[in-house]
């Protein structure tokens, strides 16, 4: 089973439902905006463990952006595995992180 099969949101889910929560006034730390950081967390995390942790130990320091198909990039900077992610999987369709020792550094994309 491919991980799209399991409903992850998807980059073009999280800008839609971020834009209309905006559109509504919503307040940034409302239970609406945090149950869809929520939903981009758990997202993330998944891909992490699933694909990017076996990375942690053959390229420490580098950054790493995994698609929801669990394609990997990697890179010396964010903006670098940003750029490629987004161009071949779309904003928003990958979840990215530093490689470090703590167990890798999120930023959402």
């Amino acid at each position: 089973m491919s991980v799209t099969e399991t409903k992850w949101i998807t980059g073009e889910e999280l800008g839609r439902v971020r834009r209309r929560l905006i559109e509504l006034g919503v307040p940034d730390d409302a239970p609406e905006f945090q149950e869809l950081w929520r939903r981009v967390d758990e997202r993330d995390d998944y891909l992490f463990e699933r694909y990017g942790r076996p990375y942690m130990e053959t390229h420490p320091g580098k950054w790493i952006a995994i698609s929801l198909e669990g394609e990997v990039f990697l890179g010396d900077t964010a903006t670098e595995v940003t750029w490629r992610a987004t161009e071949r999987v779309g904003r928003g369709n990958y979840s990215k992180r530093k490689l470090t020792a703590s167990g890798g550094h999120e930023l959402r994309s």
